[in-house]
């Protein structure tokens, strides 16, 4: 904690209450939606947008009313707890777009501070679902090894159902910091029993089916990487409570509504980890059309196809839902650098958002649905051909169609101001939540006004759309006055007090 903010924290505890953050008056969501594309950069929204359409700013998301920014590094850089709650990591503007030659492989100051201290899935899914700063390797662990409750347990407690699905195994971080609590992300058998057996969740999607190799083929023994062979037992002999649905015809009629199976879904495709991203072209051949050169896996369903059906199933619960939607592989490609498969990935995660958007239309309405579009971090450092020599240099649109020139920086996650998009119920609680105002979103990336918020208040975010009650903090007169002076909300700071505390 920095001198200017212990001596927030003095006036803040100095003297009586005046207001807390529950004074806030909530917009109440009767569904809840969260899409997470996970490791995407700033490019590759971008890279996306141009090989789909040739230009920018027509996705789904891009007319959202709410876009800022969003830090997203963790508590520290350890991966077991520390038992220490001061932050060890921070974000800095002026550093993350500090154009200034370095002389070294970093090429510029800027990109070898985004370089460090990065956020890995799990922590990053735990403050977004549990609205905590944790260490990496967390699955809604806080920093003493303690579980910490999560906002799927929220949904549920308020009678909604609620559903996580994923183009990467069901049990792997991100969808698993909504079904789960594990000190580590790497215990799969016990994460994935949690979410099959503790009940938190009504869908569940994804990877994982042990029958299966990347390429959607039989195999000769089954591979129980990602949950056990007695939960694989539970749910093909019914004793799990869900249903088990594999094959892409039955994803394809859960979308359409022909299947309608009442209870609990555990949707299994045909494929063992990712739906596409990790397919060879020695096995599926070519195919020109899409970006990556190489034909699809036939067998299983789109996230778009998943998506619908989990709505479809969530939908019939009159007292709403919460949905936790994620492109899992598009931060596979992005570690792989794969301009062509990060493509395909991000494309079936904006047809998802698509998806959603038609649903909240047709089905519900804005005033009773909340949609979040964001990523849990950047990833690859994606920029144009040219940003060797030109400080974030932009992707060079080619035309739709067209692969874009892309430049990688990096092999792994960044701590990077990632973007977000939010519309409907509850969205413009994000505008009481900013932190503070990074001049290189807008300079550089020209998104929207440069604002940004943590990850962490997403959880709030959702929380308080829902009306479930933030916990109270009291904040005395003398300090609002104290923190109009710095020209930051106060609802921010307050925010940020109640998390160092």
């Amino acid at each position: 904690m920095n001198h200017r903010s212990r001596l927030l924290l003095a006036a803040i505890l100095a003297s009586g209450t005046l207001l807390g953050a529950s004074a806030l008056e909530a917009s109440p969501a009767k569904n809840v939606i969260l899409m997470v594309s996970d490791g995407a950069s700033w490019g590759t929204w971008d890279m996306t947008s141009f090989y789909e359409y040739g230009a920018k700013g027509m996705q789904p998301y891009d007319s959202f009313p709410v876009k800022l920014g969003m830090t997203t590094y963790p508590l520290n850089f350890s991966t077991t707890p520390t038992n220490d709650p001061t932050p060890q990591i921070s974000y800095d503007p002026a550093k993350a777009w500090d154009k200034t030659p370095t002389g070294d492989a970093n090429l510029f100051a800027g990109y070898a501070f985004i370089k460090q201290n990065y956020t890995d899935s799990a922590a990053a899914g735990t403050a977004l679902a549990a609205g905590i700063k944790t260490y990496n390797n967390a699955i809604n662990y806080d920093n003493f090894g303690n579980p910490v409750p999560f906002i799927t347990q929220h949904a549920k407690d308020m009678g909604k159902a609620t559903g996580a699905i994923s183009s990467v195994p069901f049990s792997h971080a991100t969808p698993a910091a909504f079904g789960a609590q594990n000190a580590s992300r790497n215990n799969y058998h016990a994460i994935a029993a949690q979410m099959i057996n503790d009940g938190t969740l009504d869908v569940i999607m994804g990877g994982g089916n042990p029958l299966y190799d990347s390429n959607g083929l039989p195999r000769a023994t089954p591979n129980y990487q990602w949950l056990s062979p007695t939960d694989w037992a539970a749910l093909n002999d019914g004793t799990a409570g869900m249903t088990l649905i594999q094959t892409k015809a039955d994803f394809e009629a859960l979308a359409n509504g022909t299947l309608t199976p009442t209870g609990r879904v555990m949707g299994l495709p045909q494929v063992f980890d990712t739906l596409q991203a990790n397919r060879t072209e020695a096995v599926q051949g070519a195919d020109p059309a899409n970006p990556s050169g190489v034909a699809f896996n036939a067998n299983v369903p789109t996230l778009e196809t998943m998506t619908k059906g989990a709505l479809n199933v969530l939908g019939n619960n009159p007292n709403g839902l919460f949905l936790m939607v994620e492109g899992g592989a598009v931060d596979w490609m992005a570690h792989a650098n794969n301009t062509g498969r990060i493509i395909e990935e991000q494309m079936d995660f904006n047809k998802s958002v698509t998806a959603v958007v038609q649903w909240v239309e047709s089905v519900s309405n804005w005033d009773d649905t909340l949609v979040l579009v964001l990523t849990d971090h950047g990833n690859g450092m994606p920029m144009g051909p040219d940003s060797d020599t030109i400080a974030f240099e932009g992707i060079e649109n080619n035309g739709a169609g067209q692969l874009p020139g892309v430049r990688w920086h990096y092999g792994t996650h960044t701590n990077e101001n990632t973007l977000m998009f939010a519309k409907g119920a509850g969205a413009e609680e994000l505008l009481t939540m900013i932190v503070g105002v990074d001049p290189g979103l807008v300079d550089v990336l020209a998104f929207n006004d440069g604002r940004y918020i943590d990850n962490t208040m997403i959880f709030d975010a959702m929380k308080m759309s829902m009306g479930v009650a933030a916990q109270p903090v009291p904040v005395p007169a003398a300090a609002l006055l104290f923190l109009s002076g710095l020209g930051l909300p106060a609802v921010a700071l307050i925010r940020r007090h109640r998390q160092a505390a």
